[in-house]
C-alpha cells in the first residue's frame, strides 16, 4: 500500500511540474516581445528617404541637384546634412574608377573640401511632395560666395546624412558631383564623349523542336517576359538588343499569348511614329547568326560558307518579322570567337568586336581596366578594332540591391571616371590623340525598367556620355595617335566535321525540293531553319540527329505524295503516236520534276528529258514518241527534281511497236529493190547456164548446102 502511496504521489507531482512548465512556457512567450522591444532600439524603415534623380554632370558655374521621391515616413524636424569633399586622385595602385568604386562600395569619399551644411528637410521642399537639395557652385574665389568653391574640374563626393531631431541619423547616402572641365560645353556629336552602347542579350535554347513547332522552357519564357516587361516600360531606350533571330523565330511560330506579347512590343519599339524621336533614342538590333554557332568551330573545319549562311539567315529572318535592318559592322556576344574566325568575320564586314575581357591578350602596360573604356586595334594595323564588355559598370547596373537612380547615378560616375582621365592632368583639356572612350554595358533582361529611365537622358543630352548613330560602339579612331595593339586570346575550336557533314546533307536535299516548288505554303523555308538549328552549340549529337532525320522524313513523305502511271502494256501501232502518262500530285500546290524516258526501240519528242509541271490532283502528260524500230521494249521512265538531285520514282512500261519507222521503211525498200536486183541477176545467169548444157550447139542442126560449082 505504500509503494502504491509513493506510486501515486509521485505521479500527481509529476503533472503539477508539467502543468507549470507549460504555464512557464506561455508566460515567457508572451512577455519575451515586450522585453525584445525594451532591450533592443526601434527600427526605423529601410529607406526613409529615397533618391529619384541626381545630376550626372555640372559645368563650373552651375548647380548640383539631388532629388527625393516623395515620403511621409521622415520624422518631423529632421536634419539633412551635406558635406562636399575634394576631387578624387587616381593612385600608383588606383584608378579614379577604382576610386570611385570604392566610395560606393564604403571606402573613404577622401578630405573635406568645406564645411557640412546642415538644415532642416523641409527647407528643401516639403517631403510629402518631395525635398530637391540643389548645391550651386563656382570655379572662382571672386564669385558668389553662397556657392561652393570647385576650382578644378573632377568627381567629388558628396555625403549626405540625416538626422531625427533628437540626434541619432537615420539615412546616409554618398553621391558624385562631376564636375565638368571650366572650357567644356556640351554639344552632340561630342568626339571626346565616351560611346555608351546598352547591350540587351535575348536569348532561349533553340527554339525549334524536331516537328518544327515552338519549344520554350520555363527559364526561357520568364526571361522573354521581363524582356516583354522592359521593351513596353523603356520603348524609347536606346538599347541594343542582341537578340537572336532564332529566339524571334520560334516566338512569333507561337500561339502563347506570352510570345506574342514580346513581337508586339518588339515592333512597336521598333517602328517609331514619324513624329517620334530620333533613331537614336530608339531600341536597335545587332546582326547575328540565326542560332549561336561556334565560329571557332565552323572555320577550324573549313565551313566558312556555314557559318555565313547562319549570319545571312539570322539578318533574314528578323527583317522579314520585324520589317528592320540589323545594324551590321559589329560583333558581339560570341564566347568562341578565335583569331582565325575574327578574320573571316572581317571578311563578312565586321570591324568592331565586342568581346569579353578574358578573349583578349594585351601588352604589359595595357590594363584590363583600359581595355573596357577606351578602343584598341584589334591586330597591328588591320583595320579592325575590339572594345571589351565593362564588367564593373555592369556589375553595378545590375545591382537590384541599390535604388534605381542612385545606381544610374553610379554608373555614370565610374563612366566619367574614364573621362576624366583621359585628360590631361587637371582633367581641364584632353591629351591629343587619346584612344576612343567606349563602355559597353552588358544589361540582363530582367533590369529593373528604372534604372534605364533614369540613365537615358544623361545617354541622349549631349554630355560627355553619348549613344552614338547606328550603335556604334566606338567613334573614329585617332589619326594622331595610335590605338593599342590587342590580340585575341587563341581557343580550342570544336571539331564540327560530323555537324557539317549532316547539315550539308540535308541541305542538298533541301535545296533540291526547293527547285521542285515556290509555293509560300511548301516547308521548305521551315526545314532550312531546322537545318539552321542543328549547328546551335548547345545541341548534343543525338539533338542534332533528330532534327535531321525529321527534316528528310518530312521531306521523303511529301515526295512519296508523288505518284506515277501504274504498269501497263502500252501497244503502238503507228510510226509517231504520244503514249499518255497519269500522275498524281497530292501535295496541296505545283510540283516541277523532270522526266526522264529512255527505251531501245523509241524515241522521245524535244530529248530524253523535259521538265514537267504537276497541279495539284490527277495530271495527264503525253508523251510523244517515234517508234525506231518495231519490235518490244521497255519504256524507263524516271522523276526527279529539276536539278536532279532527287529522286522521286521510277517505272518500267512494256512497248510493243508493230508499226514500221520511216528508216525501217527505207530499208525495207532498199532490201527489196536489192533482192530484185539479186534475183533477175541470178535468174539470167542460170538461163546462160542451161543453155550452155542443153542440146546441140545450134549451128550443128543448120541444113547442109552443096558447094558451088
Amino acid at each position: 500500500m505504500r509503494s502504491l502511496r509513493r506510486i501515486l504521489s509521485r505521479s500527481r507531482t509529476l503533472k503539477l511540474l508539467a502543468v507549470c512548465c507549460v504555464a512557464l512556457a506561455i508566460v515567457i512567450a508572451s512577455v519575451s516581445p515586450a522585453l525584445a522591444s525594451k532591450s533592443a532600439p526601434a527600427q526605423q524603415p529601410e529607406e526613409v528617404l529615397q533618391i529619384s534623380s541626381i545630376s550626372p554632370w555640372v559645368a563650373a558655374s552651375g548647380e548640383f541637384q539631388v532629388r527625393f521621391d516623395p515620403t511621409v515616413v521622415v520624422p518631423p524636424g529632421s536634419i539633412l546634412t551635406y558635406t562636399v569633399h575634394q576631387g578624387l586622385q587616381p593612385t600608383r595602385s588606383q584608378t579614379l574608377r577604382d576610386k570611385v568604386d570604392g566610395v560606393i562600395d564604403g571606402a573613404s569619399p577622401g578630405k573635406v573640401l568645406q564645411s557640412p551644411v546642415s538644415k532642416p528637410l523641409t527647407e528643401y521642399g516639403d517631403p510629402a511632395a518631395g525635398s530637391v537639395l540643389t548645391i550651386p557652385i563656382r570655379p572662382t574665389p571672386d564669385q558668389d560666395r553662397l556657392r561652393v568653391l570647385l576650382p578644378k574640374a573632377g568627381i567629388h563626393p558628396v555625403e549626405l546624412v540625416l538626422t531625427s531631431a533628437e540626434g541619432p541619423e537615420i539615412w546616409s547616402q554618398v553621391v558624385f558631383l562631376n564636375r565638368l572641365p571650366t572650357n567644356y560645353s556640351t554639344q552632340q556629336q561630342d568626339p571626346s564623349a565616351v560611346a555608351v552602347t546598352l547591350l540587351v542579350p535575348i536569348e532561349t535554347a533553340p527554339s525549334l523542336d524536331s516537328a518544327g513547332l515552338a519549344a520554350f522552357g520555363v527559364e526561357d519564357r520568364s526571361r522573354i517576359d521581363a524582356a516583354s516587361t522592359l521593351l513596353e516600360e523603356v520603348p524609347e531606350a536606346p538599347l541594343t538588343l542582341g537578340l537572336r533571330p532564332n529566339t524571334l523565330d520560334g516566338l512569333v511560330r507561337s500561339k502563347e499569348p506570352w510570345a506574342e506579347r514580346f513581337v508586339n512590343a518588339l515592333t512597336s519599339a521598333l517602328s517609331p511614329p514619324e513624329s517620334g524621336p530620333p533613331a537614336a533614342a530608339r531600341p536597335s538590333l545587332l546582326s547575328m547568326p540565326y542560332v549561336h554557332v561556334s565560329t571557332a568551330g565552323l572555320v577550324s573545319t573549313g565551313a566558312i560558307g556555314d557559318l555565313q549562311r547562319e549570319i545571312s539567315l539570322g539578318d533574314r529572318v528578323t527583317r522579314q518579322i520585324t520589317s528592320t535592318e540589323a545594324h551590321q559592322g559589329i560583333w558581339a556576344l560570341d564566347d568562341t570567337l578565335s583569331p582565325e574566325s575574327a578574320q573571316v568575320l572581317a571578311g563578312f564586314g565586321n570591324t568592331a568586336f565586342l568581346v569579353n575581357p578574358a578573349q583578349l591578350e594585351r601588352p604589359a602596360d595595357l590594363t584590363e581596366q583600359q581595355t573596357m573604356t577606351a578602343g584598341s586595334q584589334l591586330g597591328k594595323d588591320s583595320g579592325l578594332r575590339a572594345l571589351a564588355y565593362d564588367t564593373l559598370v555592369s556589375a553595378r547596373f545590375a545591382d537590384s540591391g541599390v535604388d534605381p537612380a542612385l545606381r544610374a547615378h553610379q554608373v555614370i560616375s565610374i563612366i566619367m571616371a574614364a573621362w576624366f582621365t583621359a585628360r590631361s592632368p587637371g582633367f581641364e583639356s584632353f591629351s591629343a590623340g587619346g584612344p576612343a572612350l567606349g563602355s559597353v554595358i552588358v544589361i540582363p533582361t530582367t533590369i529593373d525598367p528604372a534604372v534605364i529611365s533614369a540613365l537615358e537622358p544623361s545617354l541622349l543630352s549631349g554630355g560627355p556620355l553619348q549613344v552614338l548613330a547606328n550603335a556604334a560602339p566606338l567613334g573614329p579612331a585617332s589619326t594622331k595617335s595610335a590605338e593599342p595593339v590587342v590580340q585575341l586570346a587563341p581557343v580550342i575550336a570544336p571539331d564540327e566535321g560530323l555537324a557539317v557533314t549532316q547539315t550539308t546533307e540535308t541541305r542538298r536535299q533541301i535545296s533540291a525540293y526547293r527547285t521542285m516548288t515556290a509555293s509560300p505554303e511548301s516547308e521548305v523555308e521551315l526545314w532550312t531553319r531546322m537545318n539552321a538549328q542543328t549547328l546551335a552549340t548547345e545541341l548534343g549529337a543525338a539533338q542534332r540527329l533528330s532534327l535531321h532525320n525529321s527534316v528528310r522524313s518530312q521531306l521523303a513523305a511529301n515526295l512519296a505524295e508523288i505518284e506515277l502511271p501504274p504498269p501497263r502494256q502500252v501497244t503502238i501501232t503507228g510510226r509517231s503516236t504520244n503514249i499518255p502518262l497519269r500522275f498524281r500530285n497530292n501535295l496541296p500546290y505545283e510540283i516541277k520534276l523532270r522526266l526522264i524516258a529512255r527505251s531501245t526501240r523509241l524515241a522521245v519528242a524535244g530529248g530524253d528529258s523535259q521538265e514537267i509541271v504537276l497541279a495539284p490532283g490527277e495530271n495527264r502528260i503525253d508523251l510523244a514518241v517515234t517508234v525506231r524500230a518495231p519490235g518490244e521494249s521497255d519504256l524507263r521512265i524516271k522523276l526527279v527534281s529539276p536539278n536532279e538531285e532527287l529522286e522521286i520514282g521510277q517505272i518500267e512500261l512494256p512497248v510493243r511497236a508493230t508499226a514500221i519507222s520511216g528508216v525501217g521503211a527505207a530499208l525495207s525498200v532498199i532490201s527489196i529493190l536489192f533482192l530484185l536486183l539479186w534475183w533477175t541477176q541470178a535468174h539470167r545467169r542460170r538461163k546462160r547456164e542451161a543453155s550452155r548444157t542443153a542440146g546441140d550447139h545450134p549451128a550443128l542442126n543448120a541444113p547442109l548446102v552443096p558447094p558451088a560449082n
